[in-house]
């Protein structure tokens, strides 16, 4: 019955997924058929207290052998994401039309460029795309240029084969985007991620940023003891990944818990929307390990900030958010001596959700000013 069920299961991933996938399911039905055949048995006639522990470990190593067979499936995620993802997106939600760019690299880079004037060029986090600044966009359009592109692999963008989604990576193609637009005297908005990768085009080419506006992120190396360092070893080790992989679980987690108010039912579906794909899941389950694993890069990073000092930054935080604590606020704010802070007590990670309105006052006179 084992051997039946390891066959089975490694032929129904050679059918529906890549090879790779099917080799992955070959090794953990394996290792699960193992532990079920050799290590319960062994267990049956031992202390109960032992007992109870054994069978505790066995689970973890199967749900081990399972996260490691998400990790290797997803690791061909690159090759996948070449293809370009397509989705309804309602206007009555999304109210913008859609753009696209073929980079040097070759990415094919889905963007956002709404108004005129100033150019403000917003970079989204994960699990997210472009669709998280559309009150932003929607507000501030008016008076501004809105330049919104997803990273190669989220939203409705795609990677070239080979991509390895790193932050060094990222920032390449952001480069590369900025410019094939052309953007210059831009205004960076940024969150999450989009910290370390705004910032870090903004350190290799100071002279393409005007202003900078920031919120709930980070631009240095992450440690394993502070607690967003003990996110990335469990959202993005083998766990992390099988659960994300599988269930989509990571994306839906940070959207449920990074945002205090309720998501109309249209609104959080399409904030998931790009990671519903297996193939596009295991991006999304990349990133948290890349908070402590990228430390070169992010090492680069903090080496930039010194070439933004003098520039004006409006910085939001979210106070509710654990990952990113006053203490993070408190080096953006040493790192540009021209700093406005704007606290929002009640909000969460996803600041920008709860607080759109507020934000968009302060933006219209951080631009004015």
């Amino acid at each position: 019955a084992a051997t039946a069920l390891v066959v089975g299961l490694s032929g129904a991933a050679w059918w529906a997924g890549p090879p790779r996938l099917a080799v992955a399911v070959l090794l953990t039905a394996s290792a699960a058929a193992i532990c079920v055949l050799v290590l319960v048995p062994r267990m049956l006639g031992i202390h109960r207290r032992a007992r109870v522990l054994s069978s505790a470990l066995t689970v973890l190593a199967v749900l081990e052998s399972l996260g490691f067979a998400a990790a290797l499936a997803s690791e061909g995620v690159a090759a996948d994401a070449t293809a370009e993802l397509a989705f309804d997106i309602p206007r009555a939600v999304f109210d913008v039309d859609h753009h696209f760019v073929d980079l040097p690299g070759g990415a094919r880079v889905h963007y956002v460029d709404e108004g005129r004037g100033e150019t403000l060029l917003l970079l989204h986090g994960n699990p997210a795309w472009s669709f998280q600044w559309r009150e932003l966009i929607h507000g501030l359009r008016g008076e501004y240029r809105c330049v919104a592109p997803d990273y190669p692999g989220f939203g409705l963008s795609s990677a070239p084969a080979g991509f390895g989604y790193t932050p060094a990576e990222q920032i390449d193609a952001l480069e590369q985007f900025v410019d094939a637009l052309g953007l210059q005297d831009v205004t960076l908005v940024m969150q999450d991620w989009g910290g370390p990768i705004g910032l870090g085009l903004a350190g290799r080419r100071p002279e393409l940023v005007r202003r900078v506006v920031l919120g709930n992120t980070w631009a240095w190396p992450t440690e394993t003891s502070e607690p967003r360092g003990m996110f990335s070893i469990i959202a993005g080790g083998p766990i992390g990944e099988f659960v994300q992989t599988n269930f989509n679980g990571f994306a839906k987690l940070g959207v449920d818990n990074g945002i205090i108010r309720e998501l109309e039912p249209e609104v959080a579906a399409l904030y998931l929307r790009p990671f519903v794909p297996l193939d596009r899941r295991g991006i999304a389950a990349f990133y948290p390990g890349q908070i402590t694993a990228a430390r070169s890069d992010l090492v680069a990073v903090e080496a930039g900030l010194g070439a933004l000092a003098d520039r004006p930054a409006l910085i939001f935080w979210g106070m509710k958010d654990q990952g990113f604590p006053r203490a993070d606020l408190e080096r953006f704010e040493a790192a540009f001596s021209d700093h406005r802070t704007v606290l929002f007590p009640d909000a969460d990670h996803f600041f920008f959700e709860d607080e759109s309105a507020a934000m968009l006052a302060a933006i219209a006179t951080f631009m004015g000013s």
